[in-house]
């Protein structure tokens, strides 16, 4: 486990610096850009996350799991080739269908933007491949570089071009700069691997086609279905309303998945490469489920728990008073965002156990149920009334994941029961002096000192709770003394 903490700190303490400066950054381009802006950016974003996630049919995932590292380069190589044939195809059908599909979104000025879809695909689809096989070589370090260097070049390209001409384009060329610069760096070291390629061939490939076909089966549909659920929201939303809401929506995501992603991404790499090792050698995965459970909750419990209570002051304050809307979204979608950032990371457990269907018909489930609870919403209230319907679908279907993933691990759900309980009462004993001066009409400055205050108690008080991340963290400021 120490271990595994280490690699995880690795990752994030590598990259804390600069991910904070990209935060910082996003009040320069809500400041550039106005939510139109990014609403049409969002919608691209959308369908272009939707083909990229079935482009290699999940085989990235299976990158993991052979003993030999042969075999893996065999894979890679696999999801290569689907990789560039989905990306030509995508290619075809939006230069073909650009008009009808901007037609059927009820947005007719994305038409000008579709032809970069495709691109957006390949550099996507690319990157998560790399990703994996970073992980599966335990180069941790340099996928956190390349992940801060994909966060910190798609930033300030787009305020770059903002500066000049603010629009839809601009918000698109910095994603494309930031992949392409992600992923050179991935691959800097990558002539050091090229002798497990050495022996690829079509034989090879196509074996292990066939010995992983569960991922493209179930996991590459169960993927898009949950992809899909995520991403049918902003195309639902301006098919009834418009990309100004989409705008609010998408910011709101972004905003909230930013820093807790920082921990989140990093813990699923680390988690799957160590669970896949302990499957492998011990057959069981229960120790390493319940401390990774346990973790996430102990941090990720507290912020949401802040931003359902300040959530449209923090957003109007940080990026500007026309946001205002997206914060309001933001605390309406924290209690599922929070059952995400504690399930998500430990949901490659079903690709470990080999139990894709699971997974498959959890995300086709809670994709129907989002349609129908966004559909109804459209027709019969406003996109606030919309938006509660899909956060309570979503604690709903994410609470159950979570306790699923406990039982098949061996861990006893009331033991996560008991842990989310635990944090929950710390977190709102620790909240008294913040939930008492949101009501007391202080300044804004004023409830973000105090909102500073009770964060640093609360983490405080959970770093000194876990005597392994206490030592880690110990272990790293020791490092970095002078």
């Amino acid at each position: 486990m120490s271990e595994f903490i280490s690699n995880i700190l690795k990752l994030v303490s590598g990259s804390v610096v600069a991910q904070i400066l990209a935060i910082i950054l996003i009040p320069i381009i809500t400041r550039l850009y106005t939510p139109e802006d990014y609403g049409t950016f969002s919608l691209i974003l959308a369908i272009t996350a939707i083909i990229a996630i079935f482009s290699s049919l999940s085989y990235q995932l299976a990158i993991m799991l052979p003993k030999e590292y042969e075999d893996a380069a065999q894979i890679v190589t696999l999801c290569f080739i689907l990789i560039i044939f989905s990306s030509i195809i995508t290619g075809v059908l939006f230069s073909s269908f650009a008009s009808s599909i901007a037609g059927a979104l009820n947005v007719p000025a994305m038409e000008q933007y579709l032809w970069c879809v495709p691109f957006l695909v390949f550099f996507t689809a690319s990157y998560s491949v790399l990703a994996y096989w970073n992980s599966r070589r335990k180069l941790f370090g340099a996928y956190a570089v390349a992940q801060v260097t994909n966060s910190l070049t798609s930033k300030g390209v787009q305020i770059g071009m903002g500066m000049m001409s603010a629009s839809p384009f601009n918000l698109i060329l910095g994603i494309f700069f930031g992949y392409f610069c992600a992923i050179c760096i991935m691959l800097k070291g990558f002539s050091k691997d090229l002798t497990f390629f050495k022996n690829t061939s079509f034989n090879k490939v196509k074996q292990l086609a066939i010995r992983y076909k569960k991922f493209p089966i179930y996991t590459s549909w169960s993927t898009t279905s949950n992809t899909v659920s995520t991403q049918i929201t902003p195309l639902l939303l301006v098919y009834f309303y418009s990309p100004l809401i989409v705008g609010y929506f998408s910011m709101a995501l972004l905003v909230v998945q930013m820093p807790m992603s920082l921990i989140g991404s990093a813990t699923g790499q680390v988690f799957f490469q160590k669970a896949s090792e302990e499957k492998n050698r011990t057959g069981s995965v229960k120790t390493i489920v319940e401390e990774v459970h346990k973790r996430l909750i102990s941090i990720g419990i507290f912020p949401f728990f802040v931003l359902m209570i300040m959530g449209r002051d923090l957003f109007a304050f940080f990026l500007g008073s026309q946001w205002g809307s997206a914060g309001e979204y933001a605390s309406i979608l924290s209690p599922w965002l929070f059952l995400v950032f504690i399930a998500s990371p430990l949901s490659t457990l079903f690709c470990v156990l080999e139990r894709q269907n699971i997974d498959l018909s959890f995300n086709f489930l809670i994709l129907l149920s989002r349609i129908i609870v966004l559909y109804l919403g459209g027709i019969f209230g406003s996109p606030t009334t919309a938006l509660i319907f899909f956060s309570l679908t979503g604690v709903v279907f994410w609470g159950w994941m979570n306790f699923y993933i406990l039982k098949i691990s061996g861990v006893s759900i009331s033991k996560g029961i008991e842990d989310f309980s635990t944090f929950f009462l710390i977190s709102c004993i620790v909240a008294i002096p913040l939930i008492i001066s949101k009501y007391l009409s202080l300044s804004i400055s004023m409830l973000f000192i105090i909102v500073g205050i009770v964060t640093s108690v609360y983490y405080t008080v959970i770093i000194f709770r876990d005597p392994v991340l206490k030592q880690e963290l110990a272990g790293i400021l020791k490092r970095v003394r002078p």
